[in-house]
């Protein structure tokens, strides 16, 4: 691999990265940020633009109980001049809250990104994107371990310790 087929692959790798960000920081202009405009995601039950899936995500993930994550694993780029066929493994822990009882849990979910990139003006983002499901199971119940209050705490946006960091605040 060359430099800049080395350079491409990190380039692309940084975009999934944000991609996990955004959605678990509620992070709406990081999210659309990493699709091309009129970029197609299928998502579950979700299948529209880059656009439409930040718009609807976000909100959902702020009235969920706890913060979630995702995790990017084992990802294989095919280059193919200013395209990329790029798959990539998922784990995510989905917050779940249970409304009768305040329960929250989160629910494991492993699968692929099928994505299809495309380098536009020089940047690398998502013009198509399929959520394969590899398996998810039931809820895991949240108990938090006794020295989870000794460290800062995770959220979204402004809440979260990370806001502003390494970015000049």
């Amino acid at each position: 691999m060359d430099a800049s087929a080395a350079a491409d692959h990190i380039e692309i790798q940084q975009v999934l990265y944000r991609y996990c960000r955004a959605v678990d920081r509620g992070d709406e202009a990081l999210l659309r940020s990493v699709y091309h405009p009129g970029a197609i995601d299928r998502h579950g039950a979700f299948e529209g633009s880059g656009e439409a899936f930040a718009a609807m995500l976000v909100p959902l993930m702020d009235g969920a109980p706890r913060v979630g994550q995702h995790h990017i694993t084992n990802i294989l780029i095919e280059l193919r001049g200013d395209t990329a066929d790029v798959e990539s493994y998922f784990l995510a822990l989905h917050p779940l809250g249970d409304a009768a009882t305040g329960a929250a849990s989160h629910v494991p979910v492993t699968g692929r990104y099928l994505d299809r990139f495309a380098r536009r003006d020089g940047e690398w983002r998502i013009v198509e994107r399929t959520v394969v499901l590899d398996w998810s199971a039931t809820p895991l119940g949240w108990t938090p371990w006794a020295a989870q209050g000794d460290y800062p705490q995770g959220g979204r946006r402004e809440s979260d310790p990370s806001h502003g960091f390494a970015r000049g605040a």
